[in-house]
């Protein structure tokens, strides 16, 4: 391993230099904040005269089999790139007259020494070869100056960012472009000796913002042959990616993967996936692992998707995702797994499903720790398989080992729920958690429902106090001598609460205004609110008779 100092522009200078990124790195992601730190910085250089101004590292390796003008980036993608980005909207806006420049070649130079090689005739012209997604969107950048149908690519953002503060640039472009001549990097070149992977996760152990799948899918990646690299991505790794897209998914199916794969059901911290795998891994052939990954990715998009099953399954996953129970889906992926290879009926995988809904919802709302469901959804599954014996059915023995764990994991019975539940102040609850018992109140089963959960999101329902948060005279009349206790203890409870799209226009107004208004509770086509409706006051009285029937509808 070789390492020096030099101009960003010497190492990206030769006129037949190839620069390509593995497909083991991630894709680019720069944004706009580093986007506009190096553009301020690039300005600063030409202000204030700087000789110089350090970029990084970049950690590059020769091509095996390729050409000895073509090199590995190992790390360095994000600012080699974004420096391509600055040269092609420098160039396309000299070629459009956007801006003079005083050296007339500058123009040319630029995209003959920095973005292609002019003597190349195959589809190698680009002289930095990205990724596959952000291949397509740099080279048509290269080609048209625009980003066509790639505008949602960051490759495409960036540039327009680049394009726009280029073109409205207050300073010379020479100066500019000397500005960019003057980044300097430590150029680190690995011989044929060297371990890349090894020297990846020490450049990458201090801080740097790399996910722990980004450091997997370098480890099953870097190690094999470039074109092995390239199979095993498009076959496997890109689903993987493309199925557990959001924001810090991939680490997470990730770990409930692992979680799956450990006969204890061990969970490794969030920090230590990385190291957990590369543990699972070792002595192992990658690709079965790579291929039960994949199919374990595309169900874990179904249930992150509420696409498990019929339409009851269906909604059931997507309440327990609206509640953000992420705790339960290592179990999920071992349940669903298992109920496919054995083509379990879709009634049982429904009954399943809805008995994990009420052991969750049953412990919120009776107060348990949450921090003991993690560790018994990791092992759930296997101790249902550990204990089902010819003719019991997965549901029956599953409901068994629910109901008969420790006081830490206890499944609540329906007195001590119904009690909670009437007494509990929801509307104090988290927001998400009060809509959704508003939601299976105002729904149960019907097949005639009503969309709470969006039209709450949307703000055309929300949380209405029957008895008001602030007590006008007439209420205090109306609630009696007592009135302050009884505020006290029922203005938050279920009992009093009730949904409307009228929240504003009800305000502390009497009962009877509430509900004989245009808009009132006799005309809602709410079922809660046609409940409230049958009374003509609104008194403690009223209050208990409604817990009643709350506390039995919660049950169902």
């Amino acid at each position: 391993m070789k390492g020096e100092d030099k101009p960003l522009l010497k190492l990206m200078d030769g006129s037949e230099n190839r620069f390509i990124i593995p497909v083991y790195q991630r894709n680019y992601d720069w944004g706009a904040s580093q986007c506009r730190q190096l553009f301020s910085d690039l300005i600063d250089i030409v202000k204030y005269d700087r000789p110089s101004h350090f970029f990084g590292c970049i950690v590059r390796s020769r091509s095996k089999g390729g050409r000895a003008d073509e090199f590995l980036v190992i790390d360095g993608q994000q600012r080699m790139t974004t420096v391509c980005l600055i040269f092609l909207a420098i160039y396309w806006n000299l070629k459009r007259g956007n801006i003079e420049a005083d050296d007339s070649k500058l123009a040319e130079k630029i995209f003959k020494k920095f973005l292609v090689d002019e003597y190349e005739t195959t589809e190698k012209k680009v002289r930095l070869k990205l990724n596959k997604e952000d291949r397509a969107a740099f080279d048509y950048l290269v080609d048209e100056g625009e980003g066509g149908a790639f505008a949602e690519s960051n490759v495409v953002s960036n540039f327009n960012y680049f394009y726009n503060s280029v073109k409205n640039l207050n300073v010379k472009i020479d100066d500019f472009f000397e500005a960019i001549k003057r980044l300097i990097v430590i150029d680190i070149f690995l011989g044929n000796d060297d371990d890349p992977q090894l020297i990846f996760e020490s450049l990458n152990s201090t801080g740097l913002d790399l996910t722990e799948a980004d450091k997997i899918r370098n480890f099953v990646l870097m190690g094999l042959s470039e074109d092995r690299q390239e199979e095993y991505y498009t076959k496997y790794w890109s689903f993987i990616e493309k199925d557990c897209s959001g924001k810090d998914e991939l680490d997470n199916f990730i770990r409930d993967y692992l979680t799956i794969k450990s006969p204890t059901g061990d969970i490794p911290k969030f920090q230590d996936v990385y190291p957990a795998f590369k543990s699972f891994a070792e002595g192992k052939e990658i690709e079965p692992i790579m291929a039960e990954m994949k199919r374990y990715a595309s169900l874990y998009k179904r249930i992150k998707s509420a696409r498990v099953g019929d339409a009851s399954a269906n909604e059931i996953i997507s309440r327990l995702n609206y509640l953000e129970l992420t705790i339960t889906y290592a179990y999920l992926l071992g349940l669903l797994t298992y109920a496919e290879e054995q083509n379990m009926p879709q009634s049982e995988i429904t009954e399943i499903l809805s008995c994990i809904e009420i052991f969750v919802f049953r412990r919120l709302i009776c107060g348990y720790p949450t921090n003991a469901l993690l560790k018994m959804f990791a092992t759930l599954h296997q101790q249902v398989l550990k204990n089902k014996k010819e003719g019991d059915t997965y549901y029956d023995v599953m409901v068994y080992l629910l109901e008969n764990r420790k006081r830490t994991v206890v499944f609540p019975k329906d007195d001590e729920f119904r009690q909670s539940f009437i007494e509990k102040p929801v509307y104090l609850m988290r927001p998400k958690s009060r809509t959704y018992i508003l939601d299976r109140l105002e729904n149960g089963n019907s097949k005639e429902k009503i969309d709470v959960v969006n039209n709450v999101q949307k703000g055309e329902l929300s949380v209405e106090h029957i008895m008001p948060q602030t007590l006008t005279q007439h209420w205090k009349d109306q609630l009696g001598s007592d009135y302050s206790r009884i505020y006290e203890e029922w203005l938050h409870t279920i009992a009093n609460l009730t949904l409307t799209g009228y929240n504003v226009q009800y305000s502390n107004r009497p009962f009877l205004e509430k509900k004989e208004d245009k808009n009132g509770f006799a005309a809602s086509p709410l079922r809660l609110n046609k409940y409230i409706s049958k009374f003509d006051k609104w008194t403690e009285a009223e209050m208990k008779e409604r817990q009643t029937e709350m506390g039995k509808r919660a049950l169902t």
